[in-house]
């Protein structure tokens, strides 16, 4: 076994995988059952602020058309609004090209659009907006942040006055700022995918500061955060098969630690997420897998959760994750066109197949308080007969899911 900073021990695979349309806790509908399952909702609805005047959760799944090429995508639940990132691009890591694009508004209770939000050719310092990937909402004042790789910027989108800003100085050019999460003391953390550094900003300060991964060229992807305010990443790099573990800090001062998740080095971790029981699961792209890690005896548990191929190449890529209330793990398989859910008590997945097999939905999953699933397809259906034709965000509600 190969063995980097911390042992870590590796479990049997296990390759239990339930192929269904219906799920007996996570049920979903699909694309192609236009009639009552899916409402197309292009329509403008007026701003659901306060809390108190939000409408009820729409008990139909809805998909709503997005202005271009939808990414990561961020719920409001205070405010009632689900935000998206439209980098208007393939990030392959960055887009070809340095250009303004978009951020989506969306309302919580029916994922019926609000506004688009385009961004400016320039920010105050003289930095240039571009593509934004992921998305994170400080629950403290509503203000929306995001990266932009092709900038190597963090920006920010006001929601109250429609006031931009982006962040470059202390980031190193060149090192494509990635994924993005907030502490509890409101600072955010964000993998630098080309840098292969972790960075730190202060919202209030603009301070950044940028931390190495012990292991050069780990190419950090996703970030998230556990139950007990750690910070987790995973190192998407070829050959290097780690995920790795900080402590936060108010001066971004920090120790990674980092774990070997493959023997043989052929997992790319991709996204990651905790649950409730502070068990760290990721997705591993084109392996076909989720994974668990559990922090206490660092074992980690492979999963094959891939379904027959429906495309004639590149068969599969398990990319988003996240978890329920329940600790049921939703996954997406961006080349396969499936959103499916994991159920760790038994070992068993069950999948929803979207109409078409393009659709991609990548890296923009995210489970609201109540059950309601929300996922972003980049290029969505342009099968002819579906609801809704083009990248969407798309909505399950906890009334189809149960």
């Amino acid at each position: 076994m190969t063995i980097v900073n911390k042992k870590a021990m590796l479990s049997m695979f296990f390759t239990l995988l339930v192929i269904a349309t219906s799920f007996p806790a996570c049920t979903s509908s699909q694309q192609t059952n236009s009639g009552d399952q899916f409402v197309a909702s292009p329509r403008i609805v007026p701003a659901e602020q306060p809390e108190s005047s939000q409408r009820g959760q729409s008990p139909k799944a809805h998909l709503t058309p997005a202005k271009v090429n939808p990414w990561g995508v961020a719920l409001d639940e205070a405010r009632g609004f689900v935000w998206v990132a439209e980098p208007g691009c393939e990030m392959t890591p960055t887009c070809s090209g340095t250009f303004a694009s978009y951020i989506g508004k969306y309302a919580l209770a029916d994922g019926s659009k609000i506004a688009d939000y385009p961004q400016p050719a320039m920010g105050p310092a003289g930095t240039k907006y571009s593509s934004p990937l992921f998305v994170a909402v400080n629950p403290k004042d509503g203000h929306i942040w995001f990266t932009e790789p092709n900038s190597d910027a963090i920006g920010e989108l006001s929601q109250d006055d429609g006031m931009w800003d982006n962040y470059a100085k202390g980031i190193t050019p060149g090192s494509a700022p990635y994924d993005l999460v907030f502490d509890k003391n409101g600072n955010i953390w964000f993998t630098e995918i080309n840098g292969n550094a972790i960075g730190f900003f202060n919202t209030k300060t603009h301070k950044i500061v940028e931390t190495a991964t012990p292991t050069p060229g780990s190419n950090p992807y996703g970030i998230t955060s556990d139950g007990k305010g750690n910070i987790w990443f995973a190192e998407n790099g070829k050959g290097i098969s780690q995920i790795a573990a900080f402590k936060p800090t108010t001066n971004g001062n920090i120790t990674i630690t980092e774990y070997s998740i493959d023997s043989v080095l052929i997992s790319r971790p991709h996204l990651i997420t905790a649950d409730s029981h502070g068990i760290i699961w990721f997705s591993d792209g084109f392996t076909g897998n989720i994974s668990r890690f559990d922090p206490a005896t660092q074992a980690v548990t492979h999963y094959r959760v891939a379904s027959a191929c429906r495309r004639v190449n590149n068969c599969t890529h398990i990319s988003g994750i996240t978890s329920d209330k329940q600790g049921n793990i939703w996954f997406t398989d961006s080349l396969n066109a499936v959103v499916g859910c994991f159920y760790p008590g038994n070992s068993t997945a069950r999948i929803s197949l979207l109409s078409d097999p393009n659709a991609h939905p990548h890296d923009g999953l995210a489970i609201q308080s109540n059950g309601t699933v929300w996922f972003s397809e980049q290029y969505g259906s342009q099968r002819k007969g579906d609801p809704v034709l083009g990248p969407v965000l798309a909505m399950w509600p906890k009334g189809v899911l149960k």
